[in-house]
């Protein structure tokens, strides 16, 4: 989930760029890895929508190149996007984790999942609803991937069941799990479904070493010490804001405003559900820390320290 970056941006004019022998990918506000077993394609994400899956083809008509599979590291729709249209020109098979494959199949669910209920119309768009298509391999979030050359590791703190590509030549797809500095300074939130769990993961990219690193929102690089340490540093930033705003009882949509109103942050309905999920994963985070707790008064919850 690409946020917040609140909006969820083609990648314009695709260029293929080759890191290795065998792995390439297409650089972008998404970026999309390629790994090449033959002339076949291993995909690693898809893009925005439909005219994404539309150059992604083209780029690979020209190269002379068929698509085989799909790898997707989670089911947002700006990973998604254009499976449907690479599906039904393809008949390619679509991997993904168990639950992240249900809302690829299913894809109705994000908006439901961030709205709590069946969405309201300005919440059912391209942005955070993409297209349906048929998971055909179910993967485990560690390991080998079956029929490829490729690897699995967890991600977690995102999304539900995200996870990034390793492949054989140690070059890491790292899906969302790591933004860049100019992210930070413009959208001021990147959306965090569990904070321990990210946490975890910073933990967990620490210790991996590679030749290369690709995040599907930062520069590729061959060492992310540095762009760890910077999310670390923004995600516990935010947990101790929220905590901070919690001196006195507050509502969570209280807090979403505070620090909207602080950043100039400019909201939309699918802003608005998408900076709530993060607020809301803060104040789990709190509560489970022992920082924070929830209290009932005139009809609302409202969050206060202990």
């Amino acid at each position: 989930m690409n946020k917040i970056e609140h909006e969820r941006m083609d990648n314009g004019n695709m260029e293929l760029k080759q890191i290795t022998e065998k792995t390439f990918y297409i650089p972008g506000l998404i970026n999309i890895g390629l790994y090449l077993e033959g002339n076949q394609v291993i995909l690693i994400d898809s893009g925005n929508d439909e005219s994404a899956g539309r150059k992604i083809y083209q780029l690979l008509e020209k190269q002379g190149w068929k698509l085989r599979t799909i790898i997707n590291t989670h089911s947002n729709a700006d990973h998604i996007g254009g499976n449907n249209y690479l599906q039904k020109k393809t008949n390619c098979d679509i991997a993904a984790t168990s639950i992240e494959s249900t809302f690829i199949e299913h894809p109705d669910l994000e908006p439901f999942l961030l709205w709590g209920a069946y969405p309201f119309k300005s919440l059912r768009n391209k942005f955070l609803q993409a297209q349906p298509s048929r998971v055909t391999c179910i993967i485990k979030d560690d390991g080998p991937i079956t029929s490829t050359d490729l690897t699995a590791f967890p991600l977690a703190g995102h999304f539900l069941q995200m996870i990034g590509i390793k492949t054989p030549d140690k070059v890491y797809f790292l899906a969302d799990s790591l933004f860049s500095p100019e992210i930070f300074d413009k959208y001021i939130l990147t959306v965090c479904a569990d904070v321990e769990a990210m946490l975890k993961t910073y933990l967990l990219l620490e210790k991996i070493e590679g030749k290369f690193f690709i995040p599907s929102h930062a520069k590729l690089t061959d060492n992310i010490q540095d762009l760890i340490k910077i999310n670390k540093e923004h995600l516990l930033k935010m947990s101790s804001r929220v905590a901070s705003l919690c001196d006195k009882p507050i509502s969570r949509e209280d807090i979403l405003a505070a620090i909207a109103q602080n950043h100039n942050i400019e909201l939309s309905s699918s802003q608005f559900v998408l900076t709530l999920i993060t607020i809301s994963a803060h104040l789990s985070y709190l509560f489970d820390q022992k920082i924070i707790h929830p209290i009932f008064k005139n009809g609302k919850m409202l969050w206060q320290k202990l």
